[in-house]
């Protein structure tokens, strides 16, 4: 019996060693760099990426600096970027598997140009510097209306510039430039449209060099009032001719719309919120739409409305009855599956004020009024869609983040994609006793909710959604705090 017993407990010893290892393993490795305080002439910081010289960070404001960190976050090499007759700051940063190129706008007498910059590891300026293509106007218009996108397989980078007349976008020019830094093409597209619609309109270059501009049609121009219409261009190397296709759908168009080229599947997916105002004039999205087109001929592959059910939302407000509605979700992120479905991922946000009342050190007898903007980012659902765009499942992901007067920038997530598996992490409250926690959702939506690190321990205020993933397995996180900047690398 005594022998039995022993047997027993070397047993329950033995699991409880398994239990501990598998929770360590389980654990994500962190790793935190020494504080950098930020300038006035460099506030704002950017987490560029990884390549095999380390981590790089872009600081910028009135002027550009840059950073590189080693494996174990080690300041490697600070650099002021300036480059003869430059207009404005640096445009696009690519990194190289070392150094990088910087991409930046360049005056004199004879115009302006768009010049890439080879730099060396340590940001020095590394060969000649490579002539893209001109931009025809004011050196002021140039620097700030030049914008950017680069392929998800990071080999083409796309450069587009509006040109304006009065109140008109008039034209938009197209540079798509490779990673060797030979151009692709310049394509110069014609157009009539409002100033504003640049804001709303999207732009993906694919994987192929192929480039697609979408722009939401007005319902005059779409000549309709219910639905909406959209016009995609699509350009493509080697060819000179700009396609243009519609796209319309049979819902208003509830907040933004999301836009992107399906890689793997050859296809361009289109998706957002619906609104229904044959219920109610009041703005508020009754469901989604997703729709998937062939990326070359341009044919239907799938469209579908879904409709928000009551279980749903028993299960988001956890009341019965509720109206199948909603007011304060917007999509956030749209990601494709393999198998040419989709994940839509979506969260609520709330702007709002409030009037505070405080006695004038200037005029005691006196009150005055400051308003008060504050920021609330709640709850993430998501549903995946089959490559047919019904629903395969939905999950809820509860948080509850709520900030005053600093523009949500410590709010929100950021979403890590490991193929098999997605994270999202966030702070539970936006202060510095918060934790850093993470929802991990598997492909057949089954989600499970973890701690993975509280500030106060590590002396840091961490802007999630402001993070990078590097590697399958990795992601950076910036933290800013008493006016210093740190990374925190966690590898899962």
């Amino acid at each position: 019996m005594i022998e039995n017993l022993k047997t027993k407990y070397k047993l329950i010893f033995f699991l409880l060693l398994l239990a501990v290892s598998l929770t360590a393993m389980a654990q994500p490795h962190l790793e935190i760099s020494a504080p950098t305080k930020l300038t006035g002439k460099a506030s704002r910081f950017k987490i560029i990426g990884k390549n095999q010289d380390g981590y790089v960070v872009r600081f910028f404001g009135s002027t550009d600096v840059l950073q590189s960190f080693s494996s174990d976050l080690k300041l490697l090499a600070t650099r002021t970027i300036d480059f003869k007759n430059q207009i404005g700051l640096i445009q696009h940063l690519q990194l190289n598997k070392t150094g990088a190129t910087a991409f930046y706008l360049s005056g004199d007498k004879k115009g302006i140009a768009l010049i890439a910059q080879p730099l060396s590891t340590r940001f020095v300026e590394n060969g000649k510097a490579v002539a893209i293509d001109s931009i025809f106007d004011k050196p002021d218009f140039a620097s700030v209306n030049l914008r950017v996108k680069q392929s998800l397989n990071q080999q083409y980078t796309l450069f587009y510039y509006p040109y304006f007349r009065g109140e008109k976008i008039e034209s938009i020019l197209f540079m798509c430039v490779d990673r060797a830094l030979h151009k692709v093409y310049t394509r110069r597209l014609k157009l009539d449209r409002p100033d504003y619609e640049i804001e709303t309109a999207r732009f993906v270059v694919a994987n192929n060099g192929c480039a697609y501009a979408i722009f939401l049609n007005s319902k005059e121009k779409a000549n309709h009032t219910h639905g909406e219409n959209f016009s995609v261009y699509k350009m493509v190397p080697e060819v000179e001719d700009i396609y243009e296709t519609q796209i319309a759908i049979d819902k208003n168009l509830f907040g933004n719309f999301y836009f992107d080229a399906d890689n793997v599947n050859n296809n361009v997916v289109l998706s957002g919120l619906f609104d229904d105002d044959n219920i109610t004039n009041e703005p508020a999205a009754y469901g989604f739409f997703f729709t998937s087109l062939n990326a070359d001929s341009g044919s239907l592959n799938a469209v579908k409305y879904t409709a928000f059910n009551a279980d749903f939302m028993q299960e988001l407000t956890g009341r019965a009855n509720q109206e199948p509605r909603l007011f304060t979700f917007n999509i956030s992120n749209v990601i494709l599956r393999n198998d040419g479905g989709a994940l839509i991922v979506a969260e609520s946000l709330v702007k709002d004020s409030r009037e505070t009342v405080f006695n004038s050190q200037f005029s005691p007898t006196f009150n005055s009024i400051q308003r008060i903007n504050i920021y609330q980012y709640n709850d993430i659902i998501a549903f995946s869609l089959k490559p047919d765009g019904t629903v395969d499942w939905h999950v809820t992901m509860r948080k509850k983040q709520a900030s005053e007067e600093d523009n949500g920038i410590f709010s929100s997530f950021l979403t890590v994609n490991e193929r098999d598996k997605l994270r999202f992490l966030y702070l539970d409250e936006i202060s510095t006793a918060a934790s850093l926690r993470e929802y991990v959702m598997n492909s057949s939506g089954k989600v499970a909710n973890n701690n993975l690190l509280y500030q106060e321990n590590m002396d840091v205020m961490l802007l999630p959604k402001a993070g990078k993933q590097v590697a399958p397995d990795e992601v950076v996180l910036p933290s800013y705090l008493r006016n210093q900047f740190r990374i925190l690398k966690i590898t899962f």
